[in-house]
């Protein structure tokens, strides 16, 4: 399974910040960072900032209560 796939299928199952799923993916985070950065410029995924971390979920998924849109609020 490619990396692509396996991202989704993770995100698929519960919003994660970029260190938990490195941890799931055993990737290192830097390159796992780029890697969802562009997925979300191709349109595959959404990332929310929930706290201080940023949060990655496919663009389907409909943000939660708390969650705020990172786009919002710049």
């Amino acid at each position: 399974m490619e990396i692509h796939e396996r991202i989704m299928e993770e995100l698929s199952r519960k919003p994660m910040s970029v260190s938990e799923l490195a941890k799931r993916l055993k990737l290192r985070r830097e390159f796992l960072t780029g890697y969802l950065e562009a997925m979300r410029q191709q349109g595959l995924l959404e990332r929310v900032v929930v706290g201080r971390a940023h949060v990655y979920l496919p663009k389907h998924v409909v943000s939660g209560v708390g969650v705020v849109n990172e786009e919002e609020e710049e």
